[in-house]
Formats: structure tokens, sequence, C-alpha cells
């Protein structure tokens, strides 16, 4: 079911200015949380993403749907100025106010281990033996190559291939063989050049010139000035000739097309780091701040219309940094709805561009 236009309209006439006050206010890079009065201070700054979903009420989600404010840190109101205050309800709408840490680029940051043991689902087309090596495996060199492990510029840590894809760009060759990351895997956060070598494994997991699986081939340029909307980080790279590849992501089999992520849908990814998990869209209209790099305050960029994901029991983490790529998948469908780019620190959410908007603006679509 569509969003309601009225939600939509609510969440643009307050989303926009909140943001930019956050933005101005340090609040992707703020250390939090902050004593009382220092907080209180900062409260006109507090707005890192706003989205629509459903309202939580004594820690559950309702079926009432309204605006979301995501704040670095939550106060009672009556430690607010007037003018600080967040409005409880926009013409009508309901409004709701979510603690939670802002988001940072999971692919160039510092690249944590995976946990020990990774849950996965029956295979799909692999053999069970076939399917455990190669989540096992995911931080190592695999041949053939296989969507939902280690790949990465030569000047980036480690992030994750998404699937394999083929061009609909008018003049391009349809049986040419693309493979799907994002910008800040694949093109350094906009530095790389057409033509720059992408490793299987990435250069953290030991990946060299002699791991060359793929040319970057095009990539969305991220605007990074914290207000120019950014709908995706993206790139494809074109395999090489010499590379086997087989069309399937790694844990979860082949992607058989795409579709919109929607709330409510639950999804699964594969990941470089956190192997095979689990979540459930809660906002499928969500702009936030994310920082695009941990250790440059000022790198701040704006996303709009993307998918918000929570993880879901029994995984601790939809993903983590070097899971950055990662394609979304709908769990009751092999298809397509999402690239996941972003998250906290704690992975208990993640954020994903619109697959749709991935395909328009690459002009691709998977294989």
């Amino acid at each position: 079911m569509p969003i309601p236009t009225d939600l939509l309209q609510a969440k643009q006439a307050f989303g926009p200015r909140l943001l930019r006050a956050g933005l101005r206010g340090g609040v992707v890079t703020a250390r939090r949380p902050l004593r009382v009065s220092a907080a209180v201070a900062a409260a006109g700054a507090n707005v890192h993403a706003v989205g629509v979903g459903k309202k939580i009420v004594a820690g559950k989600a309702t079926r009432q749907n309204c605006v979301r404010f995501y704040v670095a840190q939550k106060l009672p109101p009556s430690l607010l100025a007037p003018r600080d205050r967040l409005p409880e309800t926009i013409d009508g709408l309901a409004t709701d106010v979510i603690e939670t840490a802002p988001a940072f680029a999971l692919g160039n940051t510092v690249v944590k281990k995976p946990p020990s043991k990774t849950t996965r689902p029956a295979a799909k087309r692999r053999s069970a033996t076939q399917q455990e090596g190669c989540s096992e495996a995911r931080q190592s060199r695999q041949r053939p190559v296989v969507a939902g492990i280690s790949v990465a510029h030569e000047d980036v840590t480690a992030g994750t291939l998404a699937c394999f894809c083929r061009s609909t760009r008018g003049g391009d060759d349809p049986g040419q063989v693309l493979a799907l990351s994002n910008n800040h895997v694949f093109a350094d956060t906009n530095r790389a050049l057409i033509g720059d070598d992408l490793l299987q494994p990435g250069p953290a997991d030991g990946g060299s010139v002699e791991d060359r699986v793929a040319t970057l081939q095009r990539f969305q340029e991220i605007v990074i000035d914290g207000q120019t909307p950014n709908r995706i980080d993206a790139a494809v790279g074109l395999m090489l000739p010499d590379i086997e590849s087989e069309a399937e992501v790694c844990t979860i089999g082949p992607i058989s097309g795409a579709e919109r992520g929607v709330e409510g849908m639950e999804v699964r990814k594969h990941g470089r780091t956190t192997g095979y998990t689990e979540g459930v869209i809660t906002d499928e209209s969500y702009d936030a701040l994310v920082g695009m790099d941990a250790f440059d305050p000022s790198a701040v960029a704006l996303f709009v219309e993307q998918l918000r994901i929570e993880v879901t029991a029994p995984y601790s983490a939809i993903g983590l940094g070097g899971d950055s790529g990662s394609l979304i998948v709908n769990r009751a469908a092999a298809r397509a709805v999402g690239l996941f780019f972003a998250g906290p620190q704690s992975g208990v959410y993640g954020i994903a561009n619109q697959m749709n908007d991935v395909m328009e603006s690459l002009e691709i679509e998977p294989i």
C-alpha cells in the first residue's frame, strides 16, 4: 500500500528544516550521551533523520502511521524550550520521537571481524556444503566469484559485492557481466577513476593486484554537503573476461528481478562481515544525515527516500563495517529490494537505497 500523501507532505514540511539544524549542530559526529545541561542546549540540533512508519508505544509498534523524528538523545519535553520541542502532531497527523545513533557509511571505515558462526537458511541451488563454504570463506578469495562476499576498490578496505547485473544502457553489450556495490566501496567515495581495479577479496582481507576481478565501469557521484539530496550510493564494475562468476548471492541463491521495498517487509542479506542476517523495513521514506568518513566530521551527506531496516531476532546486527554493498532481498521471495550502505556502529538498524532507484540511475538490471 502506498504511503499516504498527507504523511509524506507532513514529513516534508518539517524534515528539511530539522535536518539542516542537525547538520549545523554536528549531530552526526557529536559525542553522546551528553550531560543534561549540554543536551538541553543542543536540543534544537538533535534530529539526524526523519521517516514515515508506525508509532511506537511502550516499546512496541502500533498500527498508527506517523511521522518519525530520529534524535541522537531524547529528552523530556519539560526540559526543553518551546522552540526546541518537536511537534506532537502535524495537521492532525501523529508524530513519534525515537532515540537512536546516527548512521555512517559502512565500507571504508574500520572493518570489524565477523562473529564466529553464521546462521544460514536452507540452500536454494548450491548444495549445503557449498553454501556453508561460501559463507565461512566470505572474507577470502573465491573463484568462481559469488555475490555477498568481500570486494573493494584497490584503495578501499573492504565492502560487499551486492549482485551481478547487465547493462540496460543503449549501446552497451547486454552480455557483459557487471558487479554491483556502493560508490564508497567501488569508487572510493567519488575519488576513483573509471577503469580502476576492483579486488576480491578487498585489501583489508588480503586482496592485491593478483586478485583483480573487475574494473570500475560507472558510479553515481555522492554530493557530500549535508544539504543536497542523494538517492543512491552505488557503482558497478565490469567483470574481467577470464574471471568466472556465478549469478547468485551467497546463502540466498539466485535473484529473480527486483521490486520496491515497503514498510513491514521482512528482508535478508548476506555481507562480508556479518554474513546472513534478517530484518524488517520500518520506514520506506527515510531521509537521513549520513557520515561518509568516520574520521572527518565535515563529510556528511543527505540521503532521501531510503529504506530503514531494523534487525530482527535472533540476529544482533543487520550489518556492520564491511557489509556495505550487501543486497537487501525480500525474505518471502528472491527479489532485490535495496542496496545496503550505512548504519550505526551497533548495527541495530541499517539504511539501504531503493533498488529501483539504483537500477534507474546506473541503467542496470540484476541477473
